[in-house]
């Protein structure tokens, strides 16, 4: 007959049956230490953790062994169930990644439309900046900060942190910005869904996408930063890589602002591009940019 230990109760089993208990309970002893302790160290580890919140979120990251820092904006509503939209803002030279956010009031349409914001702050040096400006490595210098390599690090870094719709990631940004969202078009057509580049669009000669990428670009006929005659070359130059229609149409929107729209494109890609009469180089508020750049977003996930 055996006890709750499953050991034999008759005298000649006694001391063995002693010692076989001790070793029994010791290992159980040592089982509850463990898992006691594994516990309290993954407790440990969770309140040391910075917990995202809804709103603005500091991050930052290693890319290329250099630290890098950016703003993750949560929309409200979020349920961290649902897989939501990744929209990467980048900053003009010398600007911050919550300038970004205040000028262009894309948090707004984030919170309206639910989709996550992830604006980086960029450390590339800008030669034609004062005191030590930042920027992107939009143009691939080889001696400069790999800012590519740092979208991807960034990716796989946020995914970790939150839940993003794969097939639902877009880039947008103003001036250099802008060349830096054109730059991933370039570079990430398997993983850039479509792009948004205000004052800045650029199409470079090294520029070879595997996949159509839709764009959506403004530029105002007054920017002498960034040349309206550039970036109206650079849209029919993206429309040549979507294989669109070389003919586009052209639709008045307002006095001031005319839609430039190539279409039949590849993939059900397209691109346009919105003139915006005596605009310089600004995020004008009297064309809501961020929720027409949305509104394209929303319409060109990848195929």
């Amino acid at each position: 007959m055996k006890n709750l230990f499953g050991l034999k109760g008759s005298y000649p089993y006694k001391k063995r049956n002693l010692r076989v208990f001790i070793s029994r309970m010791v290992i159980l002893i040592a089982f509850f230490l463990f898992v006691s302790g594994f516990v309290l160290n993954q407790s440990a580890v969770a309140q040391n953790e910075p917990q995202i919140k809804v709103g603005e979120n500091i991050g930052s990251t290693k890319s290329g062994n250099q630290p890098r820092q950016y703003l993750l904006y949560i929309p409200e509503g979020y349920d961290a169930k649902t897989d939501l939209p990744l929209v990467f803002l980048f900053h003009g030279s010398g600007g911050t990644p919550k300038m970004s956010l205040e000028v262009t009031d894309w948090s707004k349409v984030a919170n309206k439309k639910k989709f996550i914001i992830a604006a980086p702050e960029g450390i590339y040096p800008y030669m034609g900046m004062r005191g030590g400006q930042k920027s992107w490595n939009a143009d691939l210098d080889p001696q400069g900060v790999n800012d590519v390599e740092f979208v991807k690090d960034l990716i796989r870094e946020i995914s970790s942190k939150v839940l993003i719709d794969k097939k639902r990631m877009y880039a947008t940004g103003f001036s250099a910005g802008a060349r830096m969202s054109s730059r991933l078009g370039c570079e990430l057509s398997n993983v850039i869904a479509a792009i948004g580049p205000f004052a800045g669009l650029q199409c470079a000669m090294n520029c070879a996408p595997t996949h159509s990428v839709s764009v959506i670009a403004f530029n105002g006929t007054a920017d002498m930063t960034s040349p309206y005659a550039l970036a109206e070359n650079s849209v029919s130059c993206w429309a040549e890589k979507n294989g669109c229609n070389k003919t586009p149409t052209t639709r008045q929107i307002s006095e001031d602002v005319t839609q430039i729209s190539y279409g039949d494109c590849k993939d059900n890609a397209e691109a346009i591009f919105f003139r915006i009469n005596g605009v310089g180089h600004i995020w004008p508020k009297d064309v809501n940019a961020s929720n027409l750049i949305w509104s394209f977003f929303e319409a060109h996930p990848l195929p």
